[in-house]
């Protein structure tokens, strides 16, 4: 029989084709869907990594909070007490009730020489800031120290002279001599105090452990305190070599 109509073959035909269009039609489709997929991860990612560098940065830009700051290997080795001046060459000054300036070592000076015996100006004699004043002795070795201040002498600690023992108070009574100082204010303006002194001392401190050995200078850092006589034990007979490079002289 004769049929306007497609064939049961030609039927079939046109479907197994149409199927295959649509798959062909449908893998791009679906690369596309998840290719914005993954652009969308990545960016996701990516603005993820932006923040968390933000935020990092964020952190190690925000100030400390007011008086904080790092911890120094050589926080608490050496104190400075109130009322007391520091020179930059490891001298003190201090101005008494009765109006006269002591001056002594500062606690770097006598940990750097350990005991040692002083040698003090005369009673009238005049001492001049920055300029040398009195000597640190030991082993033969005579090492000069600055005075802190202007001024004449009208004072010495006679106990500090016969006894190295003294110095180990070395801001009470390890101090050495007394002056009458007419320019007090000006001198103590080139002088450093409380936190100051503090941070300067620590200083001092970090420029020794840079030339300890490795072993002595990781003991110190983890915790231990200076021996008094630091300067004989990393330079040995040259110690005074040492000595002179912190006091200045």
């Amino acid at each position: 029989m004769t049929h306007d109509f497609l064939s049961i073959y030609q039927a079939k035909g046109m479907e197994y084709l149409l199927a295959i269009g649509y798959l062909l039609l449908f893998i791009p489709f679906w690369r596309y869907v998840q290719g914005g997929k993954r652009v969308a991860a990545e960016a996701h990612a990516d603005a993820g990594a932006h923040a968390a560098a933000h935020v990092a940065t964020a952190r190690a830009a925000a100030p400390r909070p007011a008086g904080a700051r790092a911890l120094r290997p050589t926080a608490g080795w050496f104190h400075v007490p109130a009322g007391v001046h520091v020179h930059p060459g490891h001298t003190w000054a201090r101005l008494e009730p009765d109006g006269l300036v002591s001056v002594g070592v500062d606690d770097f000076a006598h940990k750097l020489v350990g005991p040692a015996t002083v040698d003090l100006p005369a009673l009238g004699a005049k001492v001049a800031q920055g300029e040398p004043a009195l000597a640190l002795a030991e082993g033969g070795a005579l090492v000069p120290m600055l005075s802190p201040v202007d001024g004449t002498v009208v004072a010495v600690n006679p106990a500090a002279r016969r006894d190295a023992a003294a110095l180990d108070d070395p801001y009470g009574a390890g101090w050495l001599f007394k002056v009458k100082a007419p320019r007090l204010a000006a001198n103590l303006r080139q002088l450093f105090a409380s936190g100051p002194a503090s941070r300067m001392l620590e200083d001092a401190g970090e420029a020794l452990v840079n030339r300890m050995s490795p072993e002595l200078g990781q003991v110190l850092q983890d915790g231990g305190t200076p021996v008094h006589g630091i300067a004989r034990a990393l330079a040995g007979d040259d110690w005074e070599t040492l000595a002179r490079e912190f006091f200045r002289t």
